[in-house]
């Protein structure tokens, strides 16, 4: 009991800490079920993926990845663990949550994202856990996997959440180009922040690990810059504050309304929700 409760610690922590953030309309309690349900079966969804990889491609079935050279560990942990886990993931929060009517803040999407993840991640954090061959091995693997591989996951699935909430406010208001642009990064950006996670890792060296820890450092930053400024956004999706169409060309430096919550420009960054214009 004592590590299955240590195991679900940084679950119960970080949750809270996205829940509490959601400051304008709470989600309710039923959608949240659902979509840490559908981490679960984003889990069942990874392991046929991966199956299916290995079954075409066997190079994917290599388990000895420290007999891989720099070039092949790098395809190896990009497609076979960072995209195929965080594309099971972003299918199914898009499912549920994309049509959803409770989706009208970009921070829900953060909201959606992040539950999923960290219903992910708990089962993985059991799993090693509960498969470490000592009890020593295992409190040693709960609080390293507490400080690193949870808070991970969680804010993969911000910048997840972020790029998603980004594509509904474009597909709104029909910017379908930039709309189909944030859905892609909504897969591409946590799929590459997870895979520099775990391949620094899986380098194992002195170099490699002061860069992790570096990297670590500014995904976390970066991750929680994110949820407190897009906490802060109110603008509803799916009303126009301006009551014209946005202007969304991030390019151009005519813009004088935020493209993201429409509040009037004094400069490329907007004093409201932080969104860089051009």
């Amino acid at each position: 009991m004592p590590l299955f409760c240590l195991a679900i610690l940084p679950t119960l922590i970080l949750g809270s800490y996205i829940y509490k953030n959601d400051k304008i309309a709470k989600e309710p309690a039923s959608l949240l079920f659902k979509l840490a349900g559908c981490g679960l079966l984003s889990i069942v969804l990874t392991l046929f993926l991966t199956w299916l990889l290995e079954q075409i491609f066997p190079f994917f079935a290599n388990t000895d990845y420290e007999s891989l050279d720099l070039f092949s560990l790098a395809v190896y942990v990009f497609v076979g663990i960072a995209l195929i886990e965080e594309f099971s993931k972003w299918i199914f929060t898009y499912l549920v949550a994309w049509n959803n009517k409770e989706f009208d803040h970009i921070y829900d999407a953060i909201v959606y994202c992040v539950f999923v993840s960290l219903s992910f991640a708990t089962v993985e954090n059991l799993l090693y856990v509960f498969g470490s061959e000592s009890m020593a091995a295992a409190l040693g693997t709960a609080l390293v996997r507490m400080i690193f591989s949870v808070p991970g996951h969680a804010f993969f699935g911000v910048l997840m959440g972020y790029y998603l909430g980004l594509a509904k406010l474009t597909s709104i208001h029909n910017i379908k180009d930039k709309s189909s642009r944030y859905l892609m990064l909504s897969i591409l950006v946590p799929a590459t922040c997870h895979f520099l996670f775990d391949y620094l890792l899986m380098i194992e060296s002195g170099l490699s690990t002061i860069i992790f820890l570096v990297y670590t450092v500014c995904l976390y930053a970066l991750a929680i810059s994110r949820v407190h400024r897009m906490s802060k956004v109110t603008t509803n999706l799916f009303q126009d504050p301006n009551q014209n169409k946005y202007i969304y060309n991030v390019f151009n430096p005519k813009i004088k309304f935020c493209s993201n919550c429409g509040t009037k420009l004094e400069g490329p960054y907007c004093k409201n929700c932080g969104t860089k214009n051009y």
